[in-house]
Formats: C-alpha cells, structure tokens, sequence
C-alpha cells in the first residue's frame, strides 16, 4: 500500500499526526474539509509522485534528473501550479511499491526498493480531473485560448480522446438522456429525446460538470483490463520508439537463450502498459443535485472495481458523498453476507436497486481524511467498517437543523 506524509505545504501545518505523519492510500481514498484546508494539495501531489514513480519505472526520466535543479519544484510540481506553497520546513515524503521520495530542507531524494520491483509494481494510468473541468464544457474549442492551467489542457486531451473513440452514441446515467459526438464539427451534443438536441456548452451546469468527468472516467476505465491489459494506443510516440529499440536489443543479443529473451519481453511488456487506472477527481459533487451526486459516485466507483489495483480518490466538500460512500460500503458487507446461499437471491436484486451490486465498497480498502483550518489532518474513525457520522460535513447539517429549531423557538415567544 502506498502512502505520504505532508507537513508544511500551503494550508498543511503538521498534518497527519498518526503513524509517524504517514496517511495510506487506499483503494478508495477521500478527503474532506473547508475550502483552503489542502484538500486538493494532497490530491495534487499524490498524482505528481504517482506520475514521477511511473516515470522513473519506465525509464522516461533518471532519478538524477528529477533531482537536479530543483526541478522537481520548478517543474514537476509547479504543473499543478502548487510552487508557490513550499516553505523553507516543508516535508513531502511518498513510498510507492517502486520508489520512495523524500523532500526535506529543500531538496529531493529518490530510492528505488529493492528486490523485483517489476514483479510488484502495476502501471497505473493516472488521471487527474481538475474542479474546472466544467469550463472545457461551457467554452468550444478551449485549446485556442491562452493560459490553461495545464492540468486542465491534459484533461481536455483526455476528453477529446474519449470523445473520437465513440462509435455511437452511448445513454448517460443522468437525466434519461444520451451523449454523441459529431466528429465532423467537433462538436458533443446531448439527445434528451423527443428529438431535443443540445451542445453541450449549452447544456445546463450540471451536465458540463457531469459529462466529461463521466466520459473520461469510462473511457480509461474500459481501455484498461485483465484479458487484454495492451496499452499500445496510450504509448507517445517516443515511448513507441524507446520501446522497440529495446525491443531489438533484446531479440539482436546473442549471447542470451531464447528463455531469458522470452522473460525479458514479458518484463518489458509489463514496464510499458497501464495495468491499473488511478483515478483522482476533485470536488466529484460539482453543481450536482444530491441524486445525480450519488449516481456519479457510484459510476467511478464500479469503474474503479473492475481491476484489483484501480484505485480512486476525491476530494469533497458534500456530506451527501459520504452518506452515499457509507451505504455502499454497508450494501458490501450484505452483500457478503448473501454470497453463496440460493435462497437470498431476490434479497440481492433489493439490494442491487439500493446500491448496484457492482459499485459496493469494502470498508477495509476505504479510508476518508479530514482536513482542519490549523493545518492538522485526522483520520475519520469507523465502527465495524462505516464510517463515523461525527465529521465536519455532517456537522454543518446538524448546526442547519439547530438553527432551525432555534428559529421555531422564538416563534414561539412572539406575541
């Protein structure tokens, strides 16, 4: 299991207090707090580390690289535009399955693990889907603008991906309505029958939020499986290149058997395919009724399900996506309960109309943070596997409900 410590970055002052500051990335991941606590911070540098250990495995960069310069500073980091939150004791350390990074005193040291780390290591194919990603929706032809952050223009290339390898036109989880693209004029409608048609930059702001943080998510999610595992339409070109220059150095070595040859292929395959989808959405809840925030959640969350080692994190300032993250995981633990006895089969399809079978949560891979105004982080307890109802976001609804009856009870003294 991958984790990270954070202490003195942007918003974060000590941070995780627990396990010597180290917080674990789980299957399922969430982070939750007021705005300007770090939410987004831990996620950005969550993908940058992930992205950089990838980087290293396949040997698209060297370690003395990354750690020259200041370059992961200036560069690598300052692509999620963060720079500017590093202080003089900032502490950043990751352990991934194949390199630990450590940042301290104003500078990176990188550590490959030892042993195999081919055999334990699973590439994931990392997506970060930026809280502007509306904006991509409202806006036609936003690659002409100047001056996107450049997470959001990598996510636009993922969406207009995703947006070409439509063959038709596919039924959108929300609103009874289908999405399809005309590849011609570049231009994604929404169908909502009847023969109603809508752009999408003239859709409502829940379907601009909603529809590419769903396409991509699907998209990647169904690139990437156990039978075919191939990744070749995800390599660049240069890595197309460097892949078969070792290729042929492999097959042109005589001095090797054709066994060793055989396993050094099977090695290099793996080294250069996506095996797992980390998948890591800010503010999942975006300009989404409650409903439509429960569908969307449960959508990512088959998504991540389809591979052992996919893996999704958000960010969110909604109480619903905890309560709705709390019934998954309880619909997990019936479910479990039910496997393998005939008699609770329509037991199960009650169920699956409450939580669909296949976007149920382990409680034991599900893990959620809250941040703090003072810069503190804590782990949100759970009791037999649900998460703790005592968080700030639930709370903000009971200080709702208080003031409320506090409001009944002045009515009641007015004469």
């Amino acid at each position: 299991m991958n984790r990270i410590k954070i202490q003195h970055f942007g918003p974060i002052g000590e941070g995780f207090s627990d396990d010597d500051g180290f917080m674990d990335i789980k299957k399922f991941t969430v982070f939750i707090g007021n705005q300007g606590t770090g939410k987004s911070s831990v996620a950005k540098l969550i993908s940058t580390l992930s992205w950089l250990e990838k980087a290293l495995f396949r040997s698209e960069i060297k370690e003395n690289y990354v750690t020259g310069y200041n370059r992961f500073v200036k560069e690598y980091v300052n692509y999620q535009n963060i720079r500017n939150y590093f202080r003089e004791n900032t502490v950043i350390t990751y352990e991934g399955a194949a390199y630990n990074f450590d940042f301290r005193d104003g500078k990176l040291q990188i550590n490959r693990n030892p042993g195999n780390i081919e055999e334990v290591y699973r590439a994931p194919k990392i997506m970060y889907v930026p809280a502007e990603r509306n904006f991509l929706s409202a806006v036609e032809n936003p690659e002409k603008l100047k001056g996107l952050p450049k997470t959001l223009s990598t996510f636009w290339e993922e969406m207009q991906r995703s947006l070409q390898e439509l063959s038709a036109s596919i039924e959108l989880p929300l609103g009874n309505a289908k999405l399809e693209y005309d590849k011609l004029n570049r231009i994604p409608k929404i169908d909502l029958g009847e023969g109603r048609k809508l752009r999408l930059s003239e859709a409502s702001s829940g379907f601009q939020s909603f529809i590419p943080l769903f396409l991509v998510s699907r998209n990647l999610s169904m690139s990437i499986n156990r039978e075919s595992n191939s990744s070749k339409n995800q390599l660049s070109g240069e890595q197309q290149q460097r892949l078969q220059m070792e290729i042929e150095r492999i097959i042109l070595d005589t001095s090797i058997s054709q066994e060793v040859k055989e396993n050094a292929m099977r090695l290099l395959s793996s080294k250069y395919k996506n095996e797992s989808f980390l998948n890591i959405v800010e503010e999942i809840e975006q300009n989404l009724f409650p409903q439509s925030q429960k569908i969307i959640l449960f959508k990512l969350i088959e998504y991540a399900n389809r591979l052992e080692k996919n893996q999704l994190i958000l960010t969110t300032h909604s109480p619903y996506i905890i309560n709705y993250l709390t019934i998954a995981i309880k619909g997990y633990q019936l479910w479990n309960k039910m496997k393998g006895r005939d008699q609770n089969l329509s037991l199960q399809e009650k169920l699956n109309q409450i939580v669909p079978l296949n976007s149920c949560v382990d409680g034991e891979e599900t893990i959620i943070y809250q941040l703090t105004e003072n810069g503190s982080i804590f782990k949100l307890p759970s009791f037999e596997g649900i998460p703790s109802d005592n968080n700030y976001l639930n709370h903000i609804l009971a200080d709702i409900n208080d003031s409320f009856d506090k409001l009944l009870e002045i009515e009641e003294e007015i004469v």
